[in-house]
């Protein structure tokens, strides 16, 4: 694939800013469009159990200041001379990105975070994780810190098919970035307890436990080289036992990366990934952007 069309969904905070500023330099490197998007917030008020929007006048000055706001941030990206499209949208705001990044084929979402709290307060709060939730378009999240372009990427590996399917957007976007991609897998050391057992069941343990290192290190170097062929020196093969999020972290911090690249699977996609503790922590404590794939994004 190639990045062709990026979406940036912006509330004109800080922290939409440093997502624009992070898209506007891979869609310079990728020769890649940009769609800015802003979904206002009209709002209803509510008396005696009766609900009222406001009149006319109301929503057009709303509007009419979005315009102003998207103008003022699209200054920037004419500037660097990317081509670019500002829009404006009303509707529910998952809803409207969903669809937008449906309409015009988008190949990648960027969206930054709020504080501490990670994905708990994305760019709208909790509207937000509904769109990580709903948009099955890949998904970069810039943490509060900003982000580096991505020269060093490292990919969470586990031969899954949402797996090959981060892997596959990482390759593009390392296409125009020179560095290293590291391909990391984790697994369970299941023969590991059983090396002290005494003589026997610790030999035999400890050739199963080498065995199957061997094996998954075989299969990985394999992957990797189908999946990057054009570039096969480039890529570095991990293999890390243990929590998972801790070994990948620990790889990213070792390999100095700049972005680290998930899937995920099942009916309700990101959303059972966002439940499970490894990408609660990666959301929580990665310190670089992070890529989020869904099989059939």
């Amino acid at each position: 694939m190639q990045i062709k069309q990026i979406l940036v969904p912006t509330d004109f905070s800080e922290n939409a800013e440093d997502a624009l500023i992070y898209a506007t330099e891979l869609a310079k490197r990728c020769s890649a469009k940009l769609h800015l998007l802003h979904t206002p917030v009209i709002p209803t008020y509510l008396l005696m159990d009766l609900s009222y929007s406001p009149g006319p006048e109301a929503v057009t000055r709303i509007l009419n200041e979005s315009q102003d706001a998207l103008d003022q941030q699209a200054k920037g990206l004419a500037a660097a001379g990317v081509e670019y499209f500002t829009v404006i949208r009303e509707g529910t705001v998952h809803e409207v990105i969903r669809d937008y990044a449906r309409e015009h084929d988008v190949d990648l979402v960027v969206v930054g975070t709020h504080g501490r709290s990670g994905v708990s307060k994305l760019m709208y709060g909790s509207v937000t994780e509904r769109v990580i939730k709903t948009v099955h378009t890949p998904i970069i999240v810039i943490p509060p810190e900003g982000g580096k372009m991505p020269s060093s990427i490292v990919v969470a590996y586990d031969f899954s098919a949402p797996a090959k399917r981060a892997a596959e957007v990482a390759r593009a976007i390392h296409g125009p970035f020179p560095g290293p991609l590291h391909m990391v897998h984790s697994y369970l050391d299941v023969w590991g307890e059983y090396t002290d057992r005494g003589a026997v069941v610790g030999e035999a343990a400890e050739k199963r436990r080498q065995a199957l290192h061997l094996g998954l290190e075989e299969m990985l170097k394999t992957e990797s080289a189908e999946l990057f062929s054009s570039d096969p020196k480039g890529i570095e093969t991990h293999l890390v036992t243990g929590d998972p999020a801790e070994g990948l972290l620990r790889v990213a911090q070792d390999v100095g990366a700049t972005l680290i690249c998930a899937g995920t699977t099942g009916k309700s996609g990101i959303e059972r990934l966002l439940i499970g503790s490894v990408a609660r922590r990666l959301l929580h404590e990665s310190k670089v952007p992070l890529l989020l794939t869904h099989d059939d994004g």
